[in-house]
């Protein structure tokens, strides 16, 4: 066995498999569930897998809400409201234009990722399951992050996958409040946007809000719905079971969802800056600046509402850069090798809707081999035995399938 074979045989014979927790579970069999329901009744499906998990990514999230980093709105449509935002603005007023800032609840990048990673390789292990293809997915080994082993072909056809992943948004919780009040020099006064704290998060019923567009009005609605409460500090699930429920129990969420996150999406895509768009991460700062919007500490710049590093699916420049990286090293390590068929690509949430044309289509169509003389300028001078390895055997996304490999086709034909 060469040593090209070794490696790869190590690497499928050592990966783990990804083993979801039961919350997990169950949401993201709600989640299908639902997706279903919207197909069988003939309903636009572009995108449902995509806003799908972005609602199992939000569970994720909300496991770590705290007391502290709420918002006080006191011009919501809803009355008095407090947030709990996870985009650096408040996303009652932002929605009609207004920028109020505050720090967002967002997670650490190296948390997102390893969040987003592990929920989106248990979101197409259950598709798999459902669709029947025998196709087991695995946690890779440095330098893979996604093993996909399909034992039914001959030889048995094995992929090896870069992950990354992001949502477009994650929707604030909110919850009701009084009206708060300030003393001033002429008495007490209705306090007016500001910091608070959430003393009774425990135990308390806390509710999603979910913009939705009245397209007779061209108004943006606000909408809440109930996803159940946080017993204590131990407790992170407590938003799948909530999510769940809700998606079983409100029939007109999850649709209603789907639809917000299309508009979303399409604005984020198109850099609208306008309304919904500054929910979506990599919005960038407001525009136009609000005379009092703050300045970045130790900076000369402005705070965002959504900095680059947020990007969503795999749309980070800097994400495309490593991504390329890995799978050109994955080929290299794995190729050739007859002990499997092999494939290279990656996989995401969303493609890069923004950065394909920059940065990957002048790529998505190259391919290569080894030449080790340095004297080949055309292909007819290889040996006629050559074997030509595409750099990206697929790129495949919730939102998009680009493949130059039937097997990769066919298998993850249901992305399309």
């Amino acid at each position: 066995m060469s040593n090209k074979e070794n490696w790869l045989s190590n690497l499928v014979n050592n990966c783990q498999p990804f083993d979801g927790n039961a919350d997990e579970s169950n949401l993201i069999n709600v989640l299908l569930d639902k997706i279903d329901g919207l197909r069988n009744s003939g309903n636009d499906s572009a995108y449902d897998f995509a806003s799908a998990f972005d609602i199992l990514v939000a569970a994720a999230y909300y496991g770590s809400v705290t007391h502290t980093g709420w918002i006080y709105c006191p011009e919501s449509t809803l009355g008095s409201v407090i947030f709990y935002p996870y985009a650096n603005v408040c996303p009652s007023c932002v929605i009609r234009n207004r920028f109020n800032f505050h720090k967002a609840n967002k997670p650490k990048s190296g948390v997102i990722g390893s969040h987003t990673s592990r929920l989106l390789a248990l979101f197409i292990q259950e598709i798999f399951a459902r669709t029947k293809s025998g196709v087991k997915v695995f946690k890779g080994i440095e330098p893979v992050d996604l093993v996909f082993l399909d034992n039914a072909t001959k030889p048995a056809t094995v992929m090896l996958a870069e992950i990354k992943a992001a949502p477009l948004f994650t929707l604030p919780l909110s919850l009701n409040s009084q009206t708060l009040t300030i003393e001033s020099e002429t008495g007490i006064e209705d306090a007016p946007h500001r910091e608070t704290d959430n003393v009774n998060l425990f135990n308390t019923e806390l509710n999603i809000y979910l913009p939705l567009f009245d397209k007779n009005k061209d108004y943006w609605q606000e909408k809440t719905y109930a996803i159940g409460s946080k017993n204590n500090r131990q407790d992170t699930s407590w938003a799948y079971k909530g999510l769940a429920n809700l998606l079983n129990n409100e029939p007109e969420f999850f649709e209603n969802f789907v639809s917000t996150w299309r508009i979303a999406f399409e604005h984020y895509t198109q850099k609208k800056q306008d309304t919904i768009y500054w929910l979506t991460n990599a919005c960038g700062q407001p525009y136009p600046k609000p005379d009092n919007w703050p300045r970045r500490q130790g900076s000369r710049g402005y705070e965002s509402i959504s900095d680059s590093k947020t990007s969503v699916g795999m749309d980070r420049t800097d994400d495309l850069k490593k991504a390329t990286y890995q799978v050109l090293k994955i080929g290299a390590e794995g190729h050739p090798a007859t002990n499997y068929s092999l494939k290279v690509g990656v996989v995401s949430n969303i493609h890069a809707a923004r950065h394909f044309d920059s940065y990957l289509a002048s790529l998505k169509d190259m391919v290569w081999t080894r030449e080790t003389t340095g004297q080949v300028k055309l292909a007819k001078h290889l040996p006629p035995d050559t074997e030509i390895y595409n750099l990206f055997d697929g790129i495949i996304t919730l939102t998009q399938l680009f493949a130059r490999d039937e097997w990769i086709k066919n298998t993850f034909d249901f992305m399309e």
